[in-house]
């Protein structure tokens, strides 16, 4: 089967990475667009487009697909510029990279008559990705029945797995998302902040935990979370638990409600996995309920 051309918007470090990866998969990019020319003539150059600039620079006929790979709160201004253009879109599909927001965004172009959908990489995309970073990931659609089936073709030509969604999912797929990779972040931050209390430095506590983490990620791999959890909280250890609540309070008590939250879960994990007791849960939850709202001595 042909390959469509593509025409797509955004130079950012997603579009950038999409259009090299389109490019490399055999895709014509008929055209790159990006709010300044510079970036849009860069790409350009890259991936051997035939237009370039910003979206006044359109020229022609609508692409048979269009990416729209902009920020959340431009989509809807972007899809009532290409609307507006002299162009028709009966025959294109039209998909936006948005993880958050669905196809409805796109509206003013599937009144144009436009497929519409989206085609969101669950992945991170930095300065330094590379094309190969489609390997292997899910890239999550929804919309129009020709825009999905479309964006299935092009992420199994980038080597990627596809997953349709339920529209009313998406921002319940993009919460779990933002969870899985943000928090992770935040977490090792966390980590490395108590290490560097200890007198551990950073790139020595990075090095120290990297292993661990490895491992449990290892294991995630294999089994579900309840199923390779371990530790103090799956042992029913409130104890030991009660040690870590003492030493936030003496060293870096703004921590304690991060850890009192995130123990709390732990409980819950640990309780569906069948590690823990009721009893123990509920001795572990006391402790961790004291710590952040203690009562008063008085009652």
């Amino acid at each position: 089967m042909k390959r469509p051309a593509i025409r797509l918007i955004g130079a950012g470090a997603l579009g950038t990475i999409l259009a090299q990866a389109l490019r490399q998969a055999g895709y014509v990019m008929e055209g790159i667009y990006s709010r300044r020319s510079a970036a849009a003539e860069r790409l350009a150059a890259q991936v051997e487009a035939h237009q370039a600039g910003t979206l006044a620079d359109w020229e022609g006929g609508g692409a048979p697909v269009v990416f729209c790979c902009v920020p959340d709160d431009a989509l809807a201004r972007v899809a009532r510029q290409l609307a507006q253009l002299p162009t028709s879109w009966e025959e294109g599909v039209v998909l936006h990279t948005s993880g958050a927001l669905t196809a409805g965004v796109l509206a003013p172009l599937a009144e144009r008559g436009a497929a519409v959908g989206s085609f969101h990489p669950l992945q991170t995309f930095t300065g330094i990705s590379t094309p190969d970073v489609f390997q292997g990931c899910y890239v999550t659609l929804e919309g129009d029945a020709e825009a999905v089936k479309t964006g299935s073709r092009l992420a199994r030509a980038l080597g990627a797995r596809s997953l349709v969604l339920n529209p009313k999912a998406k921002m319940r797929y993009h919460l779990a998302a933002s969870m899985a990779s943000n928090y992770l972040v935040t977490l090792m931050a966390l980590v490395g902040e108590v290490l560097s209390d200890a007198g551990i430095e950073r790139q020595q506590g990075s090095a120290l935990v990297r292993p661990l983490v490895a491992g449990t990620w290892q294991n995630l791999q294999q089994q579900l979370p309840e199923n390779v959890l371990t530790g103090p909280i799956a042992r029913g250890d409130d104890e030991t638990v009660a040690g870590h609540i003492e030493a936030l309070q003496q060293y870096l008590p703004h921590l304690l409600p991060v850890y009192a939250a995130l123990g709390a879960e732990t409980v819950r994990v640990a309780l569906r996995g069948g590690k823990i007791q009721a009893e123990a849960a509920q001795a572990v939850l006391d402790a961790l309920h004291e710590a952040v709202e203690p009562r008063d001595p008085m009652f």
